[in-house]
């Protein structure tokens, strides 16, 4: 950087030249060979790849100058893409003031980020599968690796191939390049031991009133295996899970004794829990963890210290992985696992039910107490992890519980951690203070608790194992095989040493069809219910029905069309029909309901007769929906238009036992003349559900002069 001469001279020397500028050409001139020397700085020296172009910042004083800046030998105005560093010079191109400036520019590898999907679990046995990652970069994935070859291992494509039981990490790895710095990313792989166990797939059979389970063809031949069915419509589960075990307070202390989980990855409970009792599914638990790393800002290394008394232990980050600050803790993958302990007399094992991994909230040991001023006294802070098991699984009366914290060094699957601290404590009860027995449940107490390194059981003495709370509802299992429809979780379970753990599967039992026939959909009113009939194939299987769209709580007696429904109501079987019912009259329930205490004689009720005097008689007065009591107007009408007649009619439609007719003749007086005719258009003019009110159109005949119709009505 050159500097300026001092700023007051360059003022006036400014204020000259300025005035002189407009005297004379010549002043000019002189007052260009004369330019001042300006202040010029380049900051923005130090840049990260993004994959454009990368310019410095320039500033001038005086501000606003213009500049020319150049990079790299080749002296180009354009700023570089690429990582590496490059010269750099800025010149004043003001003719009044000069300056240059020269730096370099560091252009350092940009950061990319592996999108890799979790994986599905998966079962020994399996076929092989193939896995995809992708870099933000753009650049191909360059080698996968898995952290437990023991389990799964990968080909260079990513094919993953199952190799044992268990759980590894399967990483992808993007190598960078001249511009981008290398990224993995891990996900976790469980993979559950098989063997006795069903198809993966559901099974589904038909209700046949036998029982059906699980065929023992897919079993190992000669070995022993429980196999439970539980009806999951069944299963109570209270608004409220239960606590079934545990073996601390529900108040936290400040701290417990603990144990250090970084040397075995997994921490045990003493042998086996044992819950006794009926079964039981898992809903949730938690474990009491213990923190003993604090953010310390003031610390020269930048990381956290151990503890107010030990402040030269200094707990580094894992490479790569930045310290999260004061922001109240970090979160790190802590993971539950869930076994069947199983002794024969002979041998014991440990057989696994189910795992899950949370991302916890591992928050700092606190510096001070609650009033900011004492210092925490003790070395590490207790806190709980929190799981939850909407799937849970039925546990066994004696079940075996091991917490996990994995890292980048420790654990069943090392996970390349994404905290920045390689261990954990796991809290602890003494074994003289567990001496008596859990607060809720049981347990078989032991002076060691099992760890599990690299997936074989080894005894830590002296403690019997983590601070854990477990929550479970009640739930029927049965080894005997089901007979109704229903959905059923299906399990298998080895009983001798040797075989691979408890499978669950699902056994759907459905429903059988069932085909239903309703008849008598024609009745004939005479004031009580009219049920139809319901038959059934298989014969004999309880059905619900429901008429007019469940309007009616029974059948109903009174005059109409109504809709009627019948379903299976039996469990076993699905079925359904639908029809109308139709309840009308014929001429005598329509005498009988009409001429109901008129004092009428009954020639006087009879078809021909007119009791009215209307000119309608009583089987035209019931075929038209009129009251032979009292006067009506015809029920038929007619109006000629041109050479068409058209012939109005009304029709009763409750009438069961009426056939209606429209005749015509050119003759009165030839009866056998009488024809029925079919109209050439009708149309409904009216209908309230009980009347239609029809319209027949006719032609008449050419060179007729006469032309009659008529309505003939047929019992």
């Amino acid at each position: 950087m050159i500097s300026a001469r001092p700023p007051v001279l360059s003022k006036w020397r400014q204020a000259i030249l300025r005035t002189l500028r407009a005297v004379t050409v010549w002043i000019v001139a002189f007052s260009a060979a004369e330019a001042m020397a300006a202040q010029i700085t380049l900051s923005n020296l130090s840049q990260t790849y993004n994959g454009t172009p990368r310019p410095v910042t320039v500033t001038t004083v005086p501000a606003g100058l213009d500049t020319l800046v150049t990079y790299g030998v080749g002296l180009s105005t354009t700023p570089p893409n690429d990582v590496g560093s490059y010269a750099v010079t800025a010149t004043i191109v003001d003719p009044l003031e000069i300056g240059v400036a020269v730096a370099t520019l560091v252009i350092t590898k940009g950061n990319q980020m592996v999108t890799f999907d979790p994986l599905e679990a998966k079962t020994f046995g399996d076929d092989p599968f193939t896995v995809a990652a992708s870099a933000s970069s753009g650049l191909p994935i360059t080698k996968w690796e898995t952290s437990d070859p023991t389990v799964a291992t990968i080909s260079p494509s990513g094919q993953v191939t199952l190799v044992g039981a268990g759980q590894t990490s399967i990483i992808a790895s993007q190598a960078g390049d001249t511009n981008y710095k290398s990224a993995w990313k891990a996900q976790p792989l469980n993979v559950a031991l098989s063997a006795a166990s069903p198809p993966s797939a559901p099974l589904t059979v038909t209700y046949d009133g036998n029982a059906h389970g699980l065929d023992a063809s897919v079993l190992p031949s000669g070995q022993a295996t429980e196999i439970t069915y539980c009806d999951t419509a069944t299963v109570e589960t209270p608004a409220t899970p239960e606590v079934v075990f545990k073996n601390g307070p529900d108040t936290l202390d400040l701290s417990y004794l603990s144990t250090g989980m970084q040397a075995v990855g997994y921490w045990g409970m003493a042998k086996y829990i044992e819950l006794g009792g009926t079964a039981r599914k898992l809903d949730s638990c938690d474990v009491t963890l213990v923190s003993w790393a604090r953010y310390d800002s003031s610390s020269p290394y930048g990381y956290s210290s151990w503890a107010n008394a030990h402040p030269e232990l200094v707990v580094p980050p894992n490479p790569g992985v930045s310290v999260p600050g004061d922001s109240g803790g970090y979160y790190h993958p802590v993971t539950m696992a869930f076994y069947d302990y199983v002794n024969d007399g002979a041998i014991e094992s440990y057989r696994l039910l189910t795992t899950q991994t949370v991302q916890a909230f591992i928050p700092w040991r606190p510096a001070t107490l609650a009033d900011g001023v004492t210092p925490y006294p003790h070395n590490g802070f207790a806190f709980r992890v929190p799981f939850s098991f909407p799937d849970g699984v039925i546990l066994p009366p004696q079940v075996w519980v091991a917490v996990s914290f994995n890292t980048n060094t420790y654990g069943t699957a090392p996970i390349r951690a994404s905290g920045p601290f390689e261990s954990l404590n796991i809290a602890r009860l003494p074994v003289p203070a567990s001496a008596a027995g859990p607060l809720v449940g049981t347990t078989l107490l032991a002076s060691y608790t099992l760890v599990h390194r690299d997936w074989r059981w080894q005894a830590a003495p002296g403690s019997a194992g983590p601070m854990l709370r477990l929550r479970a509802v009640p739930t029927a299992a049965t080894p005997t095989r089901p007979v109704n429809a229903g959905t059923y979780e299906l399990k298998t379970k080895p009983t001798a040493f040797g075989l691979e753990s408890r499978s669950v599967s699902t056994l759907e039992i459905q429903k059988a069809p069932l085909a239903i026939i309703l008849s008598d959909l024609t009745q004939v009113r005479d004031g009580t219910p009219k049920p139809v009939t319901v038959t059934t194939d298989p014969a004999g299987i309880a059905t619900s029905v429901t008429y007019g769209n469940g309007e009616f709580p029974e059948a109903p007696s009174a005059l109409g069309s109504f809709p009627v429904t019948a379903a299976s109501a039996n469990p076993n079987y699905a079925g359904q029909a639908a029809a109308v019912l139709q309840i009308g009259d014929t001429f005598s329930s329509w005498q009988t309901a009409v001429f109901s205490g008129s004092g009428l004689d009954p020639e006087e009720t009879a078809g021909p007769a007119d009791p009215d005097g209307d000119g309608v008689s009583n089987l035209l007065e019931y075929a038209s929906n009129l009251n032979p009591l009292a006067g009506d107007a015809s029920p038929v009408a007619f109006k000629p238009d041109g050479r068409t007649l058209g012939f109005t009619y009304r029709r009763n439609l409750n009438a069961l036992d009426l056939d209606y007719a429209i005749q015509d003749t050119t003759d009165l007086a030839l009866p056998s003349s009488w024809m029925t005719v079919t109209p050439v258009g009708e149309s409904i003019l009216s209908d309230d559900g009980t009347t239609r009110v029809i319209k027949a159109t006719f032609d008449m005949p050419v060179g007729q002069p006469h032309y009659f119709l008529r309505l003939k009505t047929t019992r």
